[in-house]
């Protein structure tokens, strides 16, 4: 007889439903830094620059970079550059930060020598408005004096060569006569009444050449005792080379000096070749 068949297992019950887990507490809300920012430009500008994003710590290093760059030492006392719109004011407080004094007279520039003070006046209101500092202002009155100096230097060497070339030349002119005519010149001008200071500032405005020409002619037409004449007058001073030549030309035209010249045995012969040759000396330039 067959087995009876197992009895099928009994249904295992449902298990129960998980409970539902719990709410976790809520956090403390903190409030964000920024919050302590008083309302206003600093708070705006903050947000502005989206720093609600980052932490305090953020923005610490953030300052300390700028330091880095900046520099501690100069913190605080960094400037912006004018715009174009910059007000006189702002461009005032720009030129003192900048090392600027408070006034043209805060420079201390001394007047050049022989000045009245009407140029340092002059630069230093220029300077002011120019915003130059003290710095600057030094360096631009040394190196203006050193170009003064260099160009008076230029002057006086460049004077002192024409003055040379002037006399050189006027010692040809006047040849032999010239050491007699000098003194003349320096007589005339005792005579006028001139200083040696006077007499040098006519060198100085009309050239030496000019001046001793003048009061050369001065003293001719006064007649003043040792002058020399500018003919080859009564004096009997050395000729000039030209007063030569036309005394030695008049010798040629006259007729009995001639003859005596000519005729070597005419009594005068011999002072007539003298003299003749003593022209030719002069009107060449040599002391005869």
């Amino acid at each position: 007889m067959a087995d009876a068949p197992a009895p099928a297992p009994a249904p295992a019950a449902a298990p129960e439903p998980a409970a539902a887990p719990l709410e976790p507490a809520a956090a403390p809300v903190e409030n964000h830094w920024m919050d302590s920012l008083e309302v206003g430009e600093t708070r705006d500008w903050a947000e502005a620059k989206s720093m609600r994003s980052g932490s305090f710590e953020d923005v610490v290093k953030s300052y300390h970079n700028l330091e880095k760059v900046v520099g501690a030492d100069k913190a605080g006392r960094t400037v912006t550059l004018l715009g174009d719109d910059a007000t006189p004011e702002q461009a005032g407080d720009f030129y003192t930060k900048l090392g600027r004094p408070e006034d043209a007279a805060g420079y201390n520039l001394a007047a050049p020598e022989g000045e009245n003070g009407a140029f340092a006046q002059w630069a230093g209101d220029t300077f002011f408005e120019a915003g130059l500092t003290n710095k600057q202002t030094n360096y631009l009155a040394e190196k203006w004096g050193e170009f003064v100096g260099s160009t008076a230097q230029t002057t006086a060497d460049s004077n002192a060569l024409n003055a040379t070339n002037e006399t050189a030349a006027l010692q040809k002119e006047w040849g032999a006569a010239f050491d007699d005519k000098t003194k003349g010149v320096d007589n005339t001008a005792v005579a006028l009444g001139m200083t040696t200071e006077q007499l040098a500032g006519l060198k100085a405005s009309m050239g030496p050449a000019g001046a001793m020409k003048f009061i050369d002619s001065l003293g001719a037409k006064m007649g003043e005792d040792g002058h020399i004449e500018g003919d080859g007058g009564s004096s009997g001073g050395p000729l000039t080379p030209s007063s030569a030549a036309l005394a030695l030309s008049e010798l040629t035209g006259n007729k009995e000096f001639m003859d005596a010249w000519v005729d070597r045995m005419h009594p005068g012969h011999k002072a007539a070749v003298e003299k003749k040759a003593a022209l030719s000396r002069l009107a060449s330039g040599i002391a005869g």
